[in-house]
C-alpha cells in the first residue's frame, strides 16, 4: 500500500475528515501527501475530538476500522497505525478511554508500545 491507496481508504472510512485533509495537503502533494503526515496532522485531531466529546459509536468505528487496516499486515499501513495512531494515543491523556474499545490485533501493539 502506498500514500495513497492509504490516503484514500482513511476518506472512504472517515469522510468528516475531508474538509481538514483537502485544506492540509493542497499545499503539499494532494492526495499523495504522505500518510504519517495526513494521520497525525489530521486523522489524530479528528479523533481526539471524537474522544474529548465521549462518542462512543465513533470511537469504536475507528477502532474498528484501524484494526481493519491493521490485520492487512501492510507494512506501510501498519507502521502509520502503530507510529501515527498507537503511539501517540498511548502517550495521550486518552489512551484509558481508548484501551477498552481497541480490538485485539491493536490492543495487543497498544500494550508493547512503552512510553
Amino acid at each position: 500500500m502506498k500514500e495513497r491507496e492509504l490516503n484514500e481508504l482513511l476518506l472512504e472510512k472517515f469522510p468528516e475528515i475531508k474538509k481538514s485533509f483537502d485544506a492540509y495537503t493542497e499545499w503539499q502533494d494532494g492526495i499523495d501527501t504522505g500518510s504519517f503526515l495526513v494521520v497525525e496532522d489530521v486523522l489524530m485531531e479528528y479523533i481526539k475530538k471524537v474522544l474529548c466529546k465521549k462518542d462512543y459509536k465513533k470511537i469504536a468505528y475507528f477502532c474498528e476500522t484501524i484494526e481493519e487496516i491493521y490485520a492487512k499486515n501492510d507494512e506501510y499501513a501498519t507502521n502509520v497505525i502503530v507510529v501515527g495512531i498507537l503511539e501517540n494515543l498511548k502517550c495521550s491523556e486518552y489512551a484509558d478511554l481508548i484501551v477498552d474499545y481497541l480490538l485485539p490485533r491493536t490492543r495487543k501493539e497498544f500494550d508493547e508500545i512503552e512510553v
